[in-house]
């Protein structure tokens, strides 16, 4: 069982698609395109919610890079 799930996204994307993990471990008979969540985080937001069509709720998170000074 997954605990909690993450989608990481770079410092100015906006947008994702990516598989869920619980649907995948449950593998029950559901078509692989439900597998696929969409998403969207604001390019100002650092974190956000989301669940997959099944209710599986995902953790996204921005990765912020720090520039050497």
């Amino acid at each position: 069982m997954i605990e909690r799930q993450h989608v990481w996204l770079g410092p100015e994307a906006t947008s994702f698609d990516e598989l869920c993990e619980a649907c995948l471990v449950a593998r029950e008979e559901i078509e692989e395109e439900t597998y696929v969540v969409h998403g969207t985080l604001r390019v100002d937001a650092d974190v956000g919610f989301t669940t997959c069509r099944r209710g599986h709720r995902i953790v996204v998170r921005r990765v912020r890079l720090r520039l050497a000074v």
